[in-house]
């Protein structure tokens, strides 16, 4: 079969022009199956528990170029190949169309880079969200710089709620969760 040949799901071409569940910009970890933990330490990814005590691992992971796994076609968490964001479920049931949902993932992706610009050197994104909460706690002793970052990242994080993260999963208050338009 030639490459030619091969159709992709819209799901899957959703996914690999995304990426931001694998890079930490949704989630800090993925829950992972007990009997897993062994498999994917073995493959170098580093795990631990979160606050439900569940088993997971944590992103940003290292077997991600671009928006690509690498290890596709080779032993990978469970989770992987059965995570749909919210945005791939609203296609799924055809309340979004391809071309809206295409734009959302280029906004999502937008607004990460101006997070990441803003972030202190070497700060990797997951990380982001607890430095944005430090900064949130200590308002309105913020620097121009400080809250330049507080507002790009409750930016981000208010269209991450709306358009990908689950409802039950969102990283803000439920008040702060309108539906976000950009």
């Amino acid at each position: 079969m030639a490459s030619s040949d091969l159709q992709l799901s819209l799901e899957s071409r959703l996914c690999l022009s995304c990426g931001l569940c694998c890079d930490g910009t949704l989630y800090e970890d993925a829950k992972i199956r007990d009997d897993e933990v062994a498999s994917v330490e073995g493959i170098g990814l580093k795990t631990g528990r979160n606050a439900e005590g569940h088993a997971t691992f944590l992103f940003a992971c290292h077997y991600l170029d671009g928006a690509c796994c690498t290890r596709y076609d080779q032993w990978r968490p469970s989770v992987c190949g059965k995570y749909f964001c919210r945005l791939q479920e609203k296609v799924r049931r055809n309340e979004l169309a391809e071309d809206q949902a295409f734009d959302k993932i280029a906004t999502a992706r937008r607004l990460a880079a101006d997070v990441k610009k803003a972030l202190p050197t070497g700060m990797p994104i997951f990380e982001a969200r607890h430095h944005f909460a430090r900064l949130a706690a200590r308002q309105p002793d913020l620097t121009p710089e400080e809250a330049r970052f507080v507002v790009k990242m409750f930016v981000l994080e208010r269209f991450l709620d709306a358009e990908f993260r689950k409802p039950d999963k969102g990283h803000l208050p439920k008040g702060a969760r309108a539906s976000a338009t950009a």
